[in-house]
């Protein structure tokens, strides 16, 4: 993990890598493909995408109160960690791990998860939102 935080919240599963500045609407809070609103969220994707930008665009969500609970990523970049760190919001780099819990979180309504650098990450399915 590189931020540490604990919490809850609805898994948001994406295919794709996410570009915070061309992927996020920071004004409503929402992501622009599917319109999910991301406050309460554990958004999950493989890697971030885009230019250094993204990580105000990270830090602008935590200022509105729109962040996501948690970020999920098989591989981060400097970007993606300033941004999360600026914010607060939990960053938890998956690597080998991020299919498995990709496929627990699949399946998940919400989810509870504790994030810290010397007890490490878990993840635990909670039922439905």
């Amino acid at each position: 993990m590189l931020v540490e935080g604990r919490g809850r919240g609805r898994p948001i599963l994406l295919d794709e890598p996410l570009s915070p500045l061309g992927d996020i609407d920071v004004r409503r809070g929402v992501l622009r493909r599917t319109g999910e609103e991301l406050r309460g969220s554990l958004l999950m994707f493989p890697h971030p995408a885009g230019s250094s930008v993204g990580s105000y665009v990270l830090y602008a969500l935590a200022s509105r109160g729109a962040a996501p609970a948690a970020v999920l990523v098989r591989r981060a970049d400097l970007m993606l960690i300033s941004g999360c760190a600026l914010g607060g919001i939990p960053l938890v780099e998956l690597r080998g791990e991020y299919e498995r819990v990709r496929g627990l979180l699949s399946g998940c309504g919400v989810a509870e998860f504790s994030a810290e650098l010397r007890g490490g990450f878990r993840i635990a399915c909670g039922g439905s939102p």
